[in-house]
């Protein structure tokens, strides 16, 4: 039988040690058992395990650790002057240190050593934003959405936009996108389903694929790929649904309509709107796709004179409410 794969967490902070080790146990499918020490003489006797990776403070990193036989050691920069490309700061988010962890790990694991995250048999529904029309609250609805839907189970968030042009959903640092994501489709499930824990992000509890930028890179994916895509996602075990702030700049826009549970598509209350809505209900029609429009649902955002902050609590207002109204139908 194989032997498990194990991560140590090491630091004589004991209340660090406690808290990080808790939030490890606590996420669901990595891919080790978590071990948490704050002594050296426990570490050495449980690092005797094989296939351990060790995760030790910078502040504890000695010669005798150097010499054990661990596959790889990951340092917690504390401070200290230990600093390279094997070093996650200590001090930020939980879930950021995980996801460093899992970018260094999957950056020389070979396939066989990834465990396979456990299916759970369902699939999240896919829920597609998309409008011909521009200016109408398309990434706003999206997000607020998600971060409404959390409230019935977890919801990602994915913008597909060539654009995006909300500072809240880019990171500051060169953290991997969705288009570095899609590079591993190919991949073995197990191998994309650890990349994709490594780049995903959180925003006041909703997950998220940083976007593209430049977003020209998503327009030369084919549809097939987007297909794929998309059904590895929905299967990925603890979501419930996944948001797709949709563009006509991707390929086979129509055939990612069509793999959505449903569209919403929406516009504003101007002839210019409705001549828009019409055409595009036409190409429906004309290229067989009947099924995305008996599927979507239209809806005339509101003019607001406020529309609430993507982090903050105020998920309330006239916004908010129309958007609760259409979720009735999910």
């Amino acid at each position: 039988m194989k032997p498990d794969n194990v991560l140590i967490l090491y630091d004589r902070d004991e209340e660090y040690a406690h808290l990080m080790g808790e939030y490890l146990m606590g996420c669901k499918s990595l891919p080790w058992k978590i071990a948490v020490c704050t002594s050296e003489d426990d570490l050495m006797r449980i690092g005797k395990t094989p296939n351990t990776i060790l995760v030790a403070a910078a502040s504890v990193f000695g010669k005798q650790i150097k010499s054990g036989d661990f596959q790889k050691i990951i340092i917690l920069d504390d401070g200290g002057e230990i600093c390279d490309e094997l070093s996650v700061e200590k001090y930020q988010p939980a879930e950021e240190t995980l996801r460093r962890i899992l970018e260094i790990y999957m950056n020389d694991a070979d396939e066989d050593s990834v465990t396979m995250m456990s299916p759970s048999g369902e699939r999240a529904k896919l829920i597609g934003v998309f409008s011909p029309v521009r200016r109408c609250y398309q990434t706003t609805f999206s997000v607020l959405m998600g971060r409404l839907l959390e409230e019935r189970g977890r919801v990602l968030y994915l913008s597909f936009e060539f654009c995006e042009g909300n500072e809240e959903l880019i990171p500051c640092d060169k953290a991997g996108n969705l288009s570095d994501l899609m590079y591993f489709i190919k991949s073995p499930a197990s191998v994309f389903s650890m990349r994709f824990k490594s780049m995903v992000r959180t925003i006041a509890g909703l997950d998220y694929i940083p976007c593209a930028v430049p977003g020209t890179e998503l327009t030369e994916i084919p549809e097939d790929e987007w297909k794929q895509f998309l059904m590895r996602v929905s299967s990925l075990e603890g979501y419930s649904y996944i948001i797709l702030d949709l563009s006509e700049c991707i390929r086979g826009i129509f055939g990612i309509l069509r793999m959505c549970d449903m569209v919403y598509t929406l516009t504003r209350k101007d002839k210019s709107a409705a001549m828009k809505i019409e055409s595009y209900e036409n190409v429906l029609r004309m290229y067989d796709y009947s099924d995305v429009k008996d599927k979507s649902i239209k809806c005339s955002v509101p003019s607001v004179s406020r529309v609430p902050s993507f982090t903050g609590d105020d998920l309330d207002g006239e916004l908010v409410s129309y958007i609760r109204k259409q979720m009735e139908v999910l």
